[in-house]
């Protein structure tokens, strides 16, 4: 699976950039390396020949420079632009990563979780990659898991 981390990292620089002028790069973190502090993660899930889950997980600031950037806001975002830019980055990363899977495969509507120090389970699955990106100096992690059978 690692050319599928390869296209991770490329779909999230490409997504990243074209979408919100932000550069995203692959970091030299640890694989193990979380966001600190209050986090958004958008998930999304893959059904179809290929089961599985796409996870998105970013610290609240960049969610907020996020949906400033793509809503063209000058106050603060709310908690629901938040939601809504990161879940439509998740959708947009969940189905470039769907293209890549063989046989027909389907996207659920994006699902976006906010909090502080918990973490996302899917029992019996299994996660294939999980990328640590950097944006200027915030980390975020893209995570693509298998569905168990």
């Amino acid at each position: 699976m690692e050319d599928m981390e390869q296209n991770i990292v490329a779909l999230s620089e490409n997504i990243w950039l074209t979408v919100l002028g932000l550069p995203m790069t692959q970091s030299d973190l640890p694989n193990g390396a979380l966001p600190h502090g209050p986090t958004l993660d958008g998930i999304i899930t893959i059904s179809g020949a290929w089961q599985g889950t796409v996870i998105l997980q970013v610290p609240r600031p960049l969610a907020q420079r996020a949906a400033q950037i793509m809503f063209s806001l000058q106050e603060t975002p709310t908690l629901a632009d938040m939601q809504d830019a990161l879940g439509e980055i998740t959708n947009m990363t969940g189905g470039h990563l769907k293209a890549l899977m063989s046989g027909d495969c389907y996207l659920s509507l994006p699902a976006v979780v906010e909090g502080n120090d918990y973490s996302i389970r899917i029992p019996s699955a299994r996660v294939l990659n999980r990328v640590v990106m950097d944006c200027e100096g915030v980390p975020a992690v893209v995570s693509l898991v298998a569905a168990g059978h």
